[in-house]
């Protein structure tokens, strides 16, 4: 080959490959500059509004909010010195609102879209504001629709970003919050009536242990913990650099709990949150020989049958395992039968399709359990 004609080859291969690799380079700046872009319109909302209904409900089961609105220094004249005014009751409505809203926006529109884990742990919370069987109907049940009908009306469209591919979205301030509801309160209208019963419970409730719904306060400012933590890990950054606590509803007590951040790696599993983190903290089982592995012999949709041979001699750690199920998110109720050796589960299938395989997995690997309830 002639020196020329080897000289334009190497020249246009050089060329070529320099191009891609240009490409690739700024390809890689586009998807990364998009990627913030959603970050910023629609992940970081939703999470400092996940953390604003976290610290709300962890006030509410544990730092006497209730107690607070009624002899704390107020923004408004009372009637009575005692009395929780309507905007004082809406101070409460509003982070649940702004929630509901940031989670449509994130489920449809942010980079967490995709995100198997992240879905998972936004549908458990939904799922759990809904949820009838476990927790009845409390004044802090909102249905599906309820959710969606607040979310749409207190976190709406302002504009077009990148032409109409993405939708900027924003939050109504509080003070424009409590102007609506109490318009549409003197209206007769039905924004108002969805929460009403709220309103009416914040306001008529004398302390917060008396506040009605907190079994599913406490399940859910425990799931928002998890959903903080995994997109943070994620992201790499923290909203707050203390260890955020979760509640555990104990008979009418309310125990707090510390839990370690969730490892961002596709080996998570909801499931391996649930059990406590005290200090001390003893095991439930260590070394558990083969022959007293527990064994699933019996499942169906929503019910399944545990053969676990450490309940027939062990009346401490079968009461103790109980208690551990029991907390289970989607779990309806448990027996146990000393005799046979079994531990029978009914759980929503919903919530946990796979929870048969995870329960043994973790039943077999020995299960931390706090000696506090011991």
């Amino acid at each position: 080959m002639q020196p020329e004609l080897l000289i334009l080859v190497v020249s246009t291969i050089g060329t070529a490959i320099w191009s891609v690799l240009t490409w690739a380079e700024q390809e890689e700046k586009e998807r990364k500059s998009e990627e913030d872009q959603l970050d910023t319109l629609y992940v970081n909302p939703f999470l400092n509004a996940a953390e604003e209904l976290q610290m709300l409900l962890y006030n509410l089961l544990v730092g006497n909010e209730i107690e607070f609105l009624r002899t704390g220094i107020t923004h408004r004249a009372r009637e009575r010195a005692d009395e929780i005014s309507y905007n004082e009751a809406l101070e409460i409505v509003h982070p649940f609102a702004k929630f509901f809203g940031w989670s449509i926006c994130f489920n449809r529109y942010g980079s967490y879209s995709q995100d198997k884990n992240a879905i998972l742990m936004a549908r458990q919370i939904s799922l759990m504001f809904a949820d009838r069987e476990q927790f009845g109907d409390d004044p802090f049940r909102f249905s599906l629709t309820k959710q969606h009908g607040l979310g749409r009306q207190f976190v709406q469209r302002i504009s077009s970003v990148a032409g109409e591919e993405m939708q900027e979205y924003s939050a109504v301030t509080l003070y424009d919050f409590c102007e609506k509801i109490m318009k549409n309160k003197k209206e007769g209208g039905s924004l108002f009536d969805d929460i009403s019963l709220l309103i009416d419970t914040i306001r008529s409730t004398p302390t917060s242990k008396d506040l009605p719904g907190r079994a599913r306060l406490s399940t859910i400012q425990n799931q928002l913990v998890d959903l903080i933590n995994y997109i943070e890990s994620k992201e790499k950054f923290t909203l707050t650099n203390e260890v955020r606590k979760k509640t555990r509803l104990v008979g009418d007590e309310i125990i707090v709990e510390i839990f370690p951040a969730i490892p961002s790696n596709e080996s998570w599993s909801p499931l391996l949150t649930i059990p406590a983190l005290f200090s001390p903290i003893i095991p439930l089982v260590q070394n558990r020989e083969e022959t007293e592995q527990a064994q699933i012999i019996h499942t169906t949709d929503g019910r399944v049958r545990l053969k676990i041979p450490q309940i027939s001699n062990d009346a401490s750690y079968a009461g103790k395992l109980v208690s551990w199920v029991e907390n289970i998110p989607g779990v309806k109720s448990v027996q146990t039968n000393s005799r046979a050796s079994s531990l029978t589960i009914h759980y929503n299938p919903e919530i946990y399709d796979n929870i048969p395989s995870l329960l043994l997995r973790e039943i077999n690997n020995g299960i931390t359990f706090p000696s506090l309830i011991s």
